[in-house]
């Protein structure tokens, strides 16, 4: 019967259904709700690399560390360049001051969304913590300009950073 449900769509659709629970309740501040709807998701779609990611971003939300790079590792073994999965496994590295790891997390996170102003932002305290910080002024230059887009606060405190970078070269 399961067979039949998922050749007619049916998973998919209750897993979409549970996916966007998941999001409603991580809205809510209810991450016991979000991670169950969204393991529920993953029960019914197990290669939707999102949900992995979302699940490895609850997790660590809620400061397990393990399980969201677990989620986040299975995300990436069904789509290498999933933006979230990506972002979580370099946050996580620059928690440890793992400075390469995290450099290299960012930027593929940044290749499947070069949009994103957090990740650039992040790719400029790489940077600066690597002490290259010529290349931090490049990214948080981004970063500001990416935040500055969308009429978001932190555009400022990235100039602060830039001009913190600027004058340690």
């Amino acid at each position: 019967m399961k067979r039949l449900a998922q050749g007619l769509g049916l998973s998919r659709y209750e897993a979409d259904e549970r996916f966007r629970a998941a999001l409603s309740a991580y809205s809510e501040r209810n991450l016991k709700t979000a991670k169950a709807e969204v393991e529920f998701a993953i029960e019914l779609l197990p290669t939707q690399a999102e949900y992995h990611a979302t699940l490895g971003y609850f997790l660590l939300e809620d400061k397990d560390a393990k399980g969201a790079l677990d989620a986040f590792a299975r995300a990436l073994e069904l789509h290498p360049y999933e933006m979230l999965a990506n972002y979580g496994q370099g946050m996580i590295a620059y928690r440890d001051k793992d400075w390469e790891r995290a450099a290299a997390c960012f930027t593929n996170a940044l290749a499947a969304d070069p949009s994103r102003a957090e990740t650039l932002y992040y790719l400029a305290m790489v940077y600066h913590r690597l002490g290259q910080n010529a290349e931090a002024v490049k990214w948080m230059k981004s970063a500001a300009r990416a935040f500055a887009e969308s009429e978001d606060q932190r555009e400022r405190h990235c100039h602060a950073w830039i001009k913190e970078f600027a004058r340690l070269i």
